[in-house]
């Protein structure tokens, strides 16, 4: 499973999906910083990847569109990174387990 990560998360996120042995990139680091959210989501579905987000407009997108890899939202407000990875990192194996079970949209919350 491949994750697109999105230009409001932090870069140092990479390291902790790919701790779980999974692709990942970030829009920052493909020169993409400025690209929309549509262009993103068009990205990731070429990609075949999952976009890891805090921006509801993907929830939107995931809702409105068949076949698409997915989103993962993070519903965490404003967090500092140790405690955004710590997140991440105790909800890996539930988010991968209900997108593998073609649920499109899963929200991690504090």
């Amino acid at each position: 499973m491949k994750f697109l990560i999105d230009q409001n998360l932090p870069v140092r996120l990479i390291q902790v999906i790919a701790e779980f042995g999974h692709p990942v990139e970030h829009i920052k680091l493909m020169g993409l910083a400025q690209a929309d959210d549509l262009e993103i989501w068009n990205l990731a579905a070429s990609l075949q990847a999952v976009v890891v987000s805090k921006d509801k407009d993907f929830l939107v997108l995931a809702r409105r569109t068949s076949g698409n890899p997915g989103v993962v939202h993070l519903s965490l407000g404003n967090c500092s990174n140790e405690e955004l990875h710590a997140i991440v990192r105790r909800d890996r194996d539930m988010a991968i387990t209900r997108l593998m079970n073609s649920e499109t949209v899963v929200e991690l919350r504090p």
